[in-house]
């Protein structure tokens, strides 16, 4: 009778995982992770934030509170802990610390590594600074993201949503029950004629016109 060696059981125990799909429990939703400059685009992260809650998602975002850590040292925790990443632009690069040879905007979207990025780009935006506008040259050049132009908090949303669910479903990731089915409203605003406002496709068109 010839039986497993032990070195193969344990290879084949240790593939196993690697093949089953991912079961989450209700307290491990999709964590979506927001990347920004901060008071250039809050009512942009709002927007972000209220896209992703309605999706059922958890929204992961820098500014969830004070924590007795370093920054950098708090948002790759943050980045480790979440399966998206979602970019938000406009003019600003952000702070570079002493110890940093980029702002922390780009340090975060290198630290993304091979997670799937969704990114969004505000336009107009006629004083954008020159370190931003290299990043999204780069961002361009790895052709490793989607992206979009946005105008306004409340296009950024629907956007966001659409995109989503888009991604979740190619990456064939369980729905939680009862996804809402009304329109985005960016925190505080009103949108008017929302009924004749069209759903996007998913970054079916990618536009660079920056």
């Amino acid at each position: 009778m010839e039986t497993d060696h032990p070195l193969d059981a344990e290879s084949r125990l240790a593939e196993a995982p690697s093949t089953a799909p991912v079961i989450r429990t209700p307290d491990q939703r999709v964590r979506v992770f927001i990347s920004s400059t901060l008071d250039e685009l809050a009512p942009e992260r709002a927007a972000a934030r209220e896209a992703i809650s309605q999706m059922r998602l958890t929204p992961v975002f820098f500014e969830s509170g004070a924590r007795p850590y370093p920054p950098r040292e708090l948002y790759r925790a943050y980045l480790g802990q979440s399966d998206i990443f979602v970019g938000i632009y406009w003019q600003r690069y952000g702070w570079v610390a002493p110890t940093m040879q980029v702002s922390g905007l780009e340090d975060e979207y290198q630290l993304s590594g091979g997670k799937p990025k969704l990114i969004y780009v505000k336009t107009p935006a006629p004083e954008r600074e020159p370190r931003l506008q290299a990043l999204l040259d780069r961002i361009r050049t790895e052709d490793a993201a989607s992206y979009q132009k946005f105008a306004t908090p409340e296009e950024l949303c629907e956007q966001i949503a659409n995109d989503l669910a888009l991604l979740l479903t190619e990456r064939r990731h369980r729905f939680p029950p009862g996804l809402p089915s009304r329109p985005c409203r960016a925190a505080g605003s009103s949108i008017a004629n929302r009924s004749a406002h069209r759903r996007r496709p998913c970054c079916s068109a990618r536009m660079w016109a920056w």
